[in-house]
């Protein structure tokens, strides 16, 4: 998607309005961030078939999101995917206020990793170990690398043991039985192809 295909898609064109970047969405999709200096307004753009399609919009002020709102049919994305999005709106546009280079992809995650899912507006990854039996839980950090929450014990995927690494142990008990069923559910479906 040109910069110049979405100035044409944008209405009122009075200043000439900034990409403060792309990324890619869980599912795949390529979405970008515009904005005018000075307006508090920020636009989100999907392309759609190589056209762009407005999404959503931000409002923001010295750099911060105020709000993000969803154009139909996305409001009704989950809630995960929604904070997801708004994690990279806010991003760059306190990049953009704070002129900053924009930020730069996060590397790929490693070959290793069978499996991820999104709680609570934070990826986690499992990823086999040497051991057959073993694996390990992480969660995506700031830098796009992993760091481990827990150590998984499992029989073909389903899981008879969890260990949270130090620094994860207060974590609440019904987040860890979640991490557990979503892990489990990853473990299984590789046991079932053969990939473990």
């Amino acid at each position: 998607m040109t910069t110049a295909s979405l100035r044409a898609a944008e209405p009122g064109g009075k200043t000439s309005p900034e990409v403060l970047g792309e990324w890619t969405t869980g599912t795949g999709n390529r979405l970008t961030l515009m904005a005018r200096k000075g307006t508090g307004y920020a636009s989100t753009w999907l392309n759609y078939r190589g056209q762009p399609v407005k999404i959503g919009y931000a409002l923001h002020s010295g750099g911060v999101v105020r709000s993000v709102c969803w154009e139909e049919p996305w409001r009704d994305q989950t809630e995960a995917w929604k904070a997801e999005q708004r994690r990279q709106i806010a991003a760059l546009i306190a990049a953009w206020h704070a002129e900053q280079p924009l930020p730069t992809k996060s590397d790929p995650l490693p070959a290793s990793v069978i499996g991820t899912f999104d709680l609570d507006g934070f990826r986690f990854a499992v990823e086999p170990q040497v051991a057959s039996e073993q694996a390990l839980l992480s969660v995506l950090n700031v830098a796009g690398g992993l760091t481990p929450v827990a150590d998984l014990l499992h029989d073909a995927g389903r899981i008879c043991g969890m260990v949270t690494r130090p620094g994860w142990k207060s974590t609440p008990d019904d987040r860890k039985r979640h991490w557990r069923r979503e892990a489990e559910a990853i473990l299984t479906r590789a046991a079932e192809h053969g990939r473990l």
